[in-house]
């Protein structure tokens, strides 16, 4: 804006008052003059850029104003009176102007002539001096030139309502730049004399409509005047663009949190219920954190946002059986303000059950073989919990034999539960330990007794293992050693043995000669200096002279026996070992040479050496040819 004091102060020295009426006498006159109502005044704006009426609805800076104002007179006896007019701008007063009025008509009009008009609002004052009688009219007076204006309503809309106070109210109004150039726009916000707020620039092309907004946050509670007005450094901003609006700034909400009951049970797990209360307002968004502690040390476990309504919010959370000393629940406000921060801490009693099993005497107290077998017992639970249900074992300990069983109900805490274990068929033992077990979720108690079979009179034997048992393992292990030497005789019994044959020991021959050639010389001569050359006689490869460092390819002697090896026949390899059985035939079966059992032998494994099942001789079997 550039309304400002040093302009309103040029503009009270150039103001000046034409009026034309016909000085008479003062004579006092109260009651008898009545100024024309303000609405009715007649006020014509001139442009004083070519002196012309302008013809604009609203005054600009820079117009000249021609005021003309009819005074009533209801005594025209009573002689001449004086008025006086003046201007205000801001609370600024121009000098005050006088003049006459005359008594003698009965209507006298009053004309004022004024320039040039200060930017903002103009109040317009005029009053009769004998009876203070007065009026005055409010003249707005836009920029000149007239670049940003309202688009729509020139009130601001307010976001945010009802507001608390730390709350942020958020004002916005549509403005449009109907100038050439494209401007920038801000909306300024003034609370309770406060330092004005100022939202951020928006530029605003020409011929367009953006919103402007700014934010605030009242803290006083009760109500306040907000006033509003949209700036721009470039000027040119109607003076419809500013005014006021009046909020009324609520207390601060309260949230509060109530533990509604925490249960730990071994069957159910950790339940827990709690409930937010939020006062009387705006609905507003809550964040939940919920942490355990377990020997002071903090684990968050869920965090979860909610939107509260004013009112109760229960919330339900299931956590199964976690290790933890201590529950905590804090709530936390989102993007609002408060009365304070909530955090609930609740004590936690982990379920515990402390199981023990009383047994009684059987019944019959010395049964006899296959007879059955009632025996009672107690379950009893000292926790601070109910246990799970279950099931109640009776086995005999010395080797897991599973006697009976039984599924039994939950045991509340500080109760004790009753019941029988039948077995039906009592095992053959003199002395026998059962062992009663007492199975509950991931708990376990049992308890042993001894119970005798037979009579203390009975003279037989006592054993102290179980006879039957061990008969049906004796036979069991002499089964098992009988298996086994079936199966070594059967593999030692095979027809074909390669594991001593000829072809082995023509392995053997060709090992140690290799071995003695690694360490034995040969002489050869270079083929392109006659250089003679010393290498290892197993040596097979590229050759590289010394002397004139050419390459040539010599042979190991070793490869060269190896092949003469092969070059041999095989009857003359096998004829090489004497004392050896020799049995042939065109097929595969032949005919054993020293019992002339008759043998399956396959051709393609021939020739090898051979046993005879059924008369234990060796002999090498061979491939004939039918003549």
């Amino acid at each position: 804006m550039r309304v400002s004091v040093i302009r309103h102060t040029a503009f009270f020295a150039l103001f000046f008052l034409i009026f034309a009426i016909s000085p008479s006498q003062l004579v006092n006159a109260e009651d008898r003059f009545v100024i024309e109502d303000s609405n009715d005044w007649s006020l014509i704006l001139i442009d004083t850029s070519n002196d012309e009426i302008s013809g604009n609805s609203s005054a600009f800076e820079g117009d000249k104003v021609l005021l003309s104002i009819e005074i009533e007179n209801y005594d025209t006896t009573a002689g001449h009176d004086e008025w006086e007019f003046y201007i205000e701008v801001d609370g600024q007063k121009s000098p005050e102007l006088t003049g006459f009025l005359d008594g003698s008509q009965d209507e006298v009009m009053v004309n004022i002539s004024f320039s040039p008009l200060p930017e903002g609002f103009v109040k317009l004052v005029f009053s009769i001096d004998s009876t203070g009688e007065s009026e005055y009219f409010t003249l707005l007076v836009e920029p000149n030139p007239l670049n940003l204006t309202p688009a729509g309503t020139s009130e601001v809309a307010l976001i945010g309502e009802p507001i608390h106070s730390g709350d942020t109210l958020t004002a916005s109004i549509m403005v449009h730049n109907q100038g050439s150039q494209e401007q920038l726009a801000q909306l300024q916000l003034l609370i309770d004399d406060q330092d004005p707020i100022l939202g951020s620039p928006i530029l605003i092309n020409p011929g367009s409509s953006r919103e402007v907004s700014a934010s605030i946050n009242p803290q006083e509670i009760g109500s306040s005047e907000i006033k509003w007005r949209v700036i721009s450094s470039d000027g040119g901003v109607s003076q419809a663009l500013n005014g006021s609006v009046n909020v009324e700034v609520l207390p601060k909400q309260s949230l509060n949190l109530v533990d509604e009951y925490v249960e730990w049970s071994l069957d159910e797990g950790l339940k827990t219920q709690f409930s937010v209360y939020l006062s009387e307002g705006r609905s507003r968004d809550v964040l939940v954190e919920v942490a355990f502690t377990e020997q002071t040390i903090e684990t968050i476990v869920q965090t979860f946002e909610i939107k509260l309504d004013p009112g109760r919010r229960p919330i339900e959370i299931d956590f199964g059986n976690p290790q933890a000393d201590s529950l905590i629940i804090r709530l936390e406000a989102i993007d609002w303000t408060p009365l304070s921060n909530i955090e609930m801490t609740v004590p936690l009693s982990p379920p515990i059950i402390e199981m023990s099993v009383e047994i009684s005497n059987p019944n019959p107290l010395n049964p006899l073989p296959d007879e059955p077998v009632t025996i009672p017992f107690n379950l009893t639970n000292q926790g601070n919990s109910a246990t799970l249900t279950g099931e109640v074992r009776a086995v005999r300990s010395s080797d897991g034999m599973f006697l009976a069983s039984l599924l039994v109900s939950e045991v509340q805490p500080g109760e004790t539960l009753s019941g029988n274990l039948n077995i039906q068929s009592w095992p053959d033992s003199n002395v026998i330990e059962v062992e009663i077990i007492w199975l509950t979720g991931s708990e376990k108690q049992q308890s042993l007794i001894e119970i005798v079979s037979f009579s203390e009179d009975d003279p037989g034997l006592d054993l102290p293992f179980d006879l039957k048992a061990s008969i049906y393992g004796l036979i069991s292990g002499i089964v098992i050693v009988m298996f086994i030497l079936v199966i070594q005789r059967t593999l030692s019994e095979r027809v074909a043995e390669t594991g001593t044959s000829r072809f082995n020991k023509i392995g053997e021959s060709r090992s140690i000669r290799k071995k003695a050639a690694a360490t034995s010389k040969r002489e050869i001569p270079c083929p392109e200096c006659a250089q003679r050359l010393s290498i290892p006689s197993s040596h097979s490869g590229s050759v590289k002279c010394p002397a004139c460092t050419s390459r040539f390819t010599v042979q190991s002697e070793i490869q060269e026996d190896n092949k003469s090896d092969e070059e041999k026949p095989s009857d003359e390899i096998f004829n090489s070992t004497p004392n050896i059985l020799v049995a042939n035939s065109p097929n595969d079966l032949l005919s054993c040479p020293s019992c002339e059992q008759t043998l399956r032998i396959p051709l393609e494994k021939r020739p090898v050496k051979a046993r005879c099942p059924a008369c234990r001789s060796e002999f090498v079997a061979e491939v004939s040819v039918d003549v």
